[in-house]
């Protein structure tokens, strides 16, 4: 695979939401012709990979190229994350927090906050057995227990109040500590985070203005994007006001007319500029009508394919959930895409209709088509894929031809994996 150009590749691939790291850094090369199964745990971040890589989910950093465009590319949030680990590191450091004796006062600090905690449970949970004991002062042994209670609550008051002396303490040895480093900070150690602060704004900065300007040319270009990759979803998707054909006509139907708009416009000009040619293609033009029929010319051959032609005028509402998906993968194909996207198709079936549906992606990969597939059917997955990635808290921890992969698992979490689910 290395003579060949990769048709999709990912580096330092990063997702985050919120506060919340979905991908780490990854990076992978699809190329043409190629069966790829991404398995891995639930909430390993398969989908969201999925998802980025058409664009459904916009990335936090990273490149994404198709062929040789770059769809996406941006370090702006890695460049935020620097700019605030140094201004925390100065934080820290004029705070007097980054001080070693500092450091093993607060460690303290913290240990005696645990022990309070624990022991005002303790208290909560003595004071609701006495309240329980009072409740049940008949019952033989009641008032033995209930002394013994008491005691052990004096016991625990006496333990917190000591605590509380000793957190008390503590806290001001924190303080005077900070403020003693404080007063003896090397002002060269502050100037050297000031300028590296400064050098990092600008960075940041700059990359915020090239990110901005990159959402905004790709959300001009992302339809276009798009139309190149076919993408089916765990649960189908189906416009339920639409039939089935108007369901896969519509999205082929619009681009035909958008498209041939643009080139109406851009063949006007030409021709009103003297030349012929563009006169002639501009008459040559199909009008709307002739885009509607080839378009349902296109799905009735596609519905042909997959042994559902005579659902053409049906509702999806009264399809089943294979049905469903056969026909979400045919609306997919009916933009004619390079990369076929699977997020889990069989995920939302009953156990007797996933045959059906895995049996068009079979014939899609005999044919030939470029696919990514996520999915937790590895039985599947190690017949159809030419390779398998395995995904887990947003890493790659192995890619592998399915045999090696599923027979030799090298990475110890995948072995626990399949150990679950083979």
């Amino acid at each position: 695979m290395q003579d060949k150009k990769p048709i999709i590749t990912t580096r330092n691939l990063v997702k985050k939401f919120n506060n919340k790291v979905v991908l780490r850094g990854i990076d992978a090369d699809i190329y043409e012709n190629e069966k790829v199964a991404v398995i891995g745990p639930s909430g390993s971040g398969k989908s969201t990979f999925l998802r980025c890589l058409n664009l459904l989910e916009i990335p936090t950093a990273g490149k994404i190229s198709f062929g040789d465009e770059i769809i996406f590319e941006s370090d702006y949030y890695a460049q935020k994350d620097k700019l605030s680990a140094l201004k925390a590191q100065k934080r820290s450091y004029k705070s007097g927090e980054s001080d070693a004796e500092v450091q093993s006062l607060l460690s303290e600090l913290t240990e005696l906050s645990s022990n309070k905690k624990a022991l005002k449970k303790e208290l909560k949970a003595l004071k609701t057995h006495a309240r329980l004991l009072r409740q049940t002062s008949a019952r033989e042994g009641a008032k033995k227990d209930a002394d013994e209670t008491a005691e052990k609550i004096v016991a625990v008051k006496n333990s917190l109040a000591e605590l509380c002396l000793k957190i008390s303490s503590e806290k001001a040895q924190v303080k005077q500590r900070k403020q003693t480093v404080r007063s003896s900070l090397d002002q060269s150690v502050v100037a050297d985070l000031d300028a590296k602060i400064s050098a990092q704004r600008a960075v940041t900065a700059k990359s915020a203005a090239t990110h901005r300007k990159f959402i905004r040319n790709l959300e001009k270009n992302i339809d276009a994007h798009r139309r190149t990759t076919g993408m089916v979803f765990q649960h189908f998707n189906l416009f339920n006001n639409l039939t089935v054909i108007d369901n896969i006509t519509l999205a082929p139907v619009k681009a035909g007319l958008i498209q041939t708009k643009k080139l109406r416009r851009t063949l006007k000009r030409a021709a009103k500029a003297g030349d012929e040619n563009a006169k002639t293609q501009l008459v040559n033009l199909p009008h709307k009508l002739e885009i509607v029929e080839n378009a349902r010319k296109q799905a009735y051959a596609l519905l042909d394919r997959v042994g559902l032609k005579d659902k053409a005028d049906v509702y999806p509402s009264t399809l089943s959930g294979g049905q469903k998906q056969r026909i979400a993968i045919v609306r997919a194909l009916a933009m004619n895409p390079d990369v076929m996207l699977f997020d889990e198709p069989t995920s939302a079936l009953d156990p007797e209709m996933v045959g059906e549906v895995l049996q068009v992606i079979k014939q899609l990969a005999d044919e030939g088509m470029t696919m990514v597939i996520v999915t937790h059917e590895m039985g599947f997955a190690r017949e159809v894929a030419t390779r398998v990635l395995f995904i887990d808290e947003g890493e790659i921890k192995e890619d592998a031809p399915p045999a090696e992969l599923f027979g030799n698992p090298k990475n110890e979490r995948l072995k626990e994996f399949l150990s679950k689910v083979l």
